[in-house]
């Protein structure tokens, strides 16, 4: 909840920046425009001080025997203006840089324990380690020479305090690419053993140590895993023995798949359409029902046929809609993922092109274009019409993509029980399908979507799912209703039975009594 507050503003509303607010990437741009503050202050403060003294020295030279005066008088009032302007803006540099770090440090934790719990399950995945698999040297060698690819499918909307939450996503992500991963047999010599952070309850994992080294933009981090002396001779390949360290390959998609991404998509459409018209009366006539503040929220409170209602959490949804956002990071996910598809998989109808993580962002950035490759083709087609609708194609293929390319997946959205459901069960019944009909390397054609959308509803009515809400807000219900449903893309929506409708002493959705997805 702290977390979610802060999309509001800084902890410390005295030390606010102006535009300080959302989530990092927007604060870590505010903390540059106030770090070039308080150098323009430093800078003027400086500036008046050589002045005054200056000034001093030409009207007035110093008794005999007395040296020249080091100090200003408290009556200088410039001075003093300039002089609290820069230590006001110094505190709001330090609180936002504070706010800034708190930040990072709760995204990377997260992201860093969805990454390592997917590395481990593909490293105890015998089918990971057969050697014709991904290269002589199997899927290890391919870690080890290029990175572990891990995807992040996210399901938050481009608006309100979302699109904060992508923004965060998109940073902790990234992070990742800092973190290089060691086997080592527990009860091995080590110079960092006073460190070690045992973990309990395990029957393979002994203990875990996070070394950092260098410092800003170089920082890496080694994380030392211990594991039981049996399993490590049994099951790690030797590939990954001997202090071979494997970088993570972080790559990150998002779509929106619930109303207020309709909601958004709705409206910047109605706008496209009305300033392709050139009509300025239009605009101004259509402004009135439908403006930029309209596609961050959904209408507070909206009836349908089956007397379902939906009012938004209180502010939960207030600002503009950045649909830009989507298509820029599911972009920058894709230019990632085709890099490492050359780089593992080189295509032998062209030439050997074999980038780094690093080298496909400074790629980016010089706005160049290197060859699709065959396998992210219908990924980078779903990513280029996805623009202004949810095209959950963009999450369906870059799960595939992955799995092809020895990589793992992690699905979450808000609060990880109900569109997460729908998308895990939607997986996982793609995978039970594809398992019976032996085409495991297939795509979604090789299965009847019929046939995996009716063992994903199964799912979520008799699985896991259910009881995993009941936990965390004391009803086996997922947290939407039928108008919600009626928006979300065919293959996540849930089962009729399953929907929460009016919640705790009949609030619906409210911050008082209901409960959110």
């Amino acid at each position: 909840s702290d977390h979610a507050r802060g999309f509001s503003g800084p902890v410390d509303p005295a030390a606010a920046v102006p535009g300080a607010r959302g989530g990092l990437r927007r604060l870590e741009a505010a903390r540059l425009a106030a770090s070039q503050r308080v150098r323009e202050d430093q800078n003027e403060l400086i500036n008046a001080v050589a002045a005054h003294f200056g000034t001093v020295t030409r009207n007035q030279a110093p008794p005999s025997g007395v040296g020249a005066r080091r100090h200003v008088p408290t009556s200088n009032q410039q001075i003093a203006r300039i002089r609290k302007k820069t230590v006001d803006s110094i505190h709001a540099l330090h609180a936002l840089t504070w706010d800034v770090s708190i930040r990072r440090a709760s995204v990377f934790s997260q992201a860093l324990g969805i990454a390592i719990t997917s590395y481990l399950s593909h490293v105890s995945d015998a089918a990971k380690m057969v050697p014709s698999m991904g290269g002589g040297g199997g899927w290890p060698e391919v870690w080890k020479r290029h990175g572990f690819l891990v995807t992040f499918e996210g399901l938050l909307s481009a608006a309100g305090k979302e699109l904060g939450m992508i923004e965060d996503a998109s940073v902790g992500v990234a992070m990742l690419r800092m973190v290089s991963v060691v086997f080592l047999p527990d009860g091995a010599a080590s110079a960092t053993q006073q460190t070690r952070t045992p973990i309990p309850h395990s029957p393979y994992l002994r203990w875990l140590n996070l070394i950092p080294s260098g410092v800003g933009s170089s920082t890496q981090y080694r994380l030392e895993i211990g594991i039981d002396q049996g399993y490590f001779n049994q099951r790690i390949p030797a590939t990954l023995r001997n202090g071979s360290a494997v970088r993570f390959y972080p790559v990150l998609f998002q779509m929106g798949v619930d109303i207020r991404q309709w909601g958004a998509n709705a409206a910047a459409g109605a706008k496209n359409q009305v300033a392709g018209a050139g009509g300025q009366q239009q605009l101004s006539r259509r402004s009135s029902t439908f403006d930029d503040n309209d596609a961050a929220t959904t209408p507070t409170e909206v009836g349908d046929s089956d007397g379902g209602l939906l009012l938004d959490d209180e502010d939960d949804d207030v600002g503009v809609a950045d649909n830009d956002v989507l298509i820029a990071l599911n972009l920058e996910g894709f230019r990632k993922m085709n890099a490492y598809s050359h780089t593992i998989m080189p295509s032998s109808a062209g030439p050997t092109i074999a980038q780094s993580w690093e080298q496909t962002m400074l790629i980016q950035q010089q706005q160049q274009q290197i060859p699709v490759h065959s396998a992210v083709a219908k990924l980078n087609e779903c990513i280029r019409s996805s623009a202004g609708k949810m095209e959950h194609g963009v999450l369906d293929e870059a799960a595939t993509v992955a799995a092809k390319l020895g990589g793992g997946a992690a699905i979450f959205c808000k609060s990880g029980k109900d569109r997460t459901a729908m998308q895990v069960t939607h997986k996982q019944a793609q995978f039970l399908n594809r398992y019976l009909s032996g085409s495991l390397a297939g795509r979604d054609d090789d299965v009847s979507p019929s046939k995996v959308f009716a063992d994903a509803t199964m799912m979520r009515i008799y699985g896991t799912r259910l009881p995993i809400c009941e936990k965390n807000v004391g009803q086996a219900m997922y947290a939407f209703n039928s108008l919600q449903r009626k928006f979300m893309p065919d293959p996540l929506k849930p089962p009729p039975s399953t929907l929460a409708g009016f919640l705790k002493g009949g609030k619906v959705f409210s911050r008082e009594g209901g409960i959110e997805s």
